[in-house]
């Protein structure tokens, strides 16, 4: 008995291959990160929100953030402030800002 294909086997190798490369880069461009990047040394703590009611929510807090450090959050908001005081690192903070990124953008967000 023969078996009888209508169509060639590399004729559904490449319509496999289609289908992951539309899929793969599909998750890619859903894909979004916001870097937050450090600009003063003299930064106490530094306290971030993430998600789409940020600034309410979790925070996360980063002491001892050098001027070269960088947190990526998989997110599309991200509210951050800092403490008042520099290296005295004082309860109070400044306001909340926020950084937005559309969907399968990657952007950097610098604390204030």
């Amino acid at each position: 008995m023969a078996l009888c294909l209508k169509r060639p086997l590399w004729f559904a190798f490449f319509a496999f291959s289609a289908l992951f490369l539309v899929l793969a880069l599909g998750e890619k461009a859903n894909a979004t990160s916001i870097t937050l990047e450090g600009n003063d040394m003299r930064v106490c703590e530094v306290q971030v929100t993430i998600g789409p009611d940020a600034p309410n929510g979790h925070i996360y807090r980063f002491t001892d953030i050098a001027r070269d450090d960088r947190y990526t959050f998989q997110t599309n908001r991200l509210c951050n402030r800092r403490s008042i005081g520099g290296e005295a690192c004082l309860d109070d903070y400044t306001e909340w800002t926020c950084c937005e990124a559309q969907a399968g953008e990657d952007i950097t967000c610098r604390v204030p």
